[in-house]
């Protein structure tokens, strides 16, 4: 994968077009957590990143704090249409969100719909990796 900062993102041709279809903002809180969100996931690293043309765009990188959760992420998203009728779906932006934790299972990979002028909030349920380091011992 071709990995480029959102900074350097707004350097490209791509990008003019991209907030031209996204010139709103939706806010976006992760909270990460085990144990059916009795204990929340401190210092999970979380990557918000989007597939553009060729290149997928981080556009924030950061650490959950001691609480398992990340507040205040803006995202760009088309303007905000939100109608809640069942026939008419709002717009909508889909990002990636990608969480990893040494010691628990495997990247944990999200899709997020983000709207416009809405705050979105994402739980991630994190997985213990259990840890079979003599295991033998016991007949694994």
């Amino acid at each position: 994968m071709n990995f480029i900062s959102y900074d350097d993102f707004k350097k490209t041709d791509s990008y003019q077009r991209f907030i031209n279809e996204n010139p709103d903002i939706g806010h976006l809180k992760v909270v990460a957590f085990t144990a059916y969100g009795a204990v929340p996931v401190p210092n999970t690293q979380i990557l918000i990143t989007k597939m553009i043309d060729d290149q997928t765009v981080v556009f924030f990188r950061g650490m959950t704090d001691s609480s398992g959760i990340i507040e205040n992420i803006d995202l760009p998203t088309p303007v905000a249409n939100y109608n809640p009728t069942p026939s008419s779906l709002p717009k909508y932006t889909i990002y990636d969100l990608t969480a990893i934790h040494e010691g628990y299972e495997a990247i944990k990979n999200y899709n997020i719909g983000m709207l416009g002028g809405v705050n979105v909030i994402q739980n991630v349920k994190m997985t213990p990796s259990v840890n079979l380091k003599g295991a033998e011992d016991i007949g694994y």
